[in-house]
C-alpha cells in the first residue's frame, strides 16, 4: 500500500468529516434517529480518517483476490466526500431560501448534484481510478464523463424529488430530515450505477496482465 494513498485517505477523511458536521448538526430529528448527539457529530472529524484508512487496508487485502476491490475502496470514499458536498450545498440552499418542500426542491437538488459531480471527477480520475495519464483524447474522456453523470444525475433528482412528492415524511421525520432521507436513498442507487459507468466505460485503461488494476466521491 502507497504512502501516498495512505496519506490522500486520511485527508478526505478529514474533508468528509468536515463536511458533514454541518449538515448534521442542522438535521436535528435526522440526528436523533441515528443516535448523534453534537459531541459524537464534532468526533466524527477523528475517526472518519481512521475509517478510511482501514478501509483503504481492506481494500487492499481483497484485492489480492478480487483486484476490484482496491479500487471501489477509494471510490466509496471519494463517493462519501462528494455526498457531503452534496448534502451541504442541498441543505444550504434550503436554509438561505428557507423553501423545504415545492418545486424549487428539484432545482436545489439539481444544483448540489452539479457541484458534488464537478468535485468527484478531479478525485475519481486521478486518485480512484487514476486515469490521469490515459492517452484518450479528453474531449472524448468528458463526453463519457457527462453521459455518466447526466444518467446519474436523472437518478439521483428523480429518485429524491419522487420520494418527496409522492410519499410524505414516515417515522416522526420533519420534512427537512426526510428530504434528506430521500437524498441518502437516491445517492446509494447513484454510487452503485457511477462505479459501474466509470469503471467500464469512462476510466477504462489498458493493463498487462500482471498489472493490479488502478484503485474509489
Amino acid at each position: 500500500m502507497r504512502k501516498k494513498d495512505i496519506f490522500i485517505a486520511i485527508l478526505i477523511g478529514i474533508f468528509t468529516a468536515l463536511i458533514w458536521v454541518p449538515v448534521f448538526l442542522r438535521l436535528g430529528t435526522f440526528r436523533n434517529f441515528l443516535g448523534l448527539n453534537e459531541t459524537v457529530v464534532w468526533g466524527l472529524v477523528a475517526v472518519v480518517p481512521l475509517i478510511y484508512l482501514f478501509g483503504l487496508c481492506l481494500g487492499d487485502w481483497l484485492s489480492r483476490r478480487w483486484p476490484v476491490f482496491k479500487q471501489f475502496a477509494k471510490y466509496v470514499m471519494v463517493g462519501f466526500l462528494n455526498a457531503g458536498v452534496d448534502f451541504a450545498v442541498f441543505n444550504l440552499l434550503m436554509f438561505l431560501t428557507q423553501i423545504e418542500k415545492g418545486p424549487y426542491i428539484s432545482l436545489f437538488k439539481t444544483a448540489s448534484f452539479v457541484i458534488a459531480v464537478t468535485n468527484s471527477y478531479l478525485w475519481n480520475k486521478y486518485w480512484a481510478f487514476e486515469a490521469g495519464a490515459s492517452s484518450e483524447n479528453r474531449g472524448v474522456e468528458f463526453a463519457k464523463f457527462m453521459a455518466v453523470n447526466i444518467i446519474g444525475a436523472f437518478l439521483n433528482v428523480g429518485i429524491t424529488s419522487g420520494i418527496i412528492f409522492a410519499i410524505p415524511p414516515q417515522l416522526g421525520f420533519s420534512q427537512l430530515a426526510w428530504n434528506n432521507m430521500a437524498a441518502v436513498m437516491a445517492t446509494a442507487i447513484v454510487l452503485i450505477w457511477n462505479f459501474t459507468g466509470f469503471r467500464l466505460i469512462e476510466f477504462k485503461t489498458e493493463r498487462t496482465p500482471n498489472e493490479i488494476p488502478a484503485s474509489t466521491k
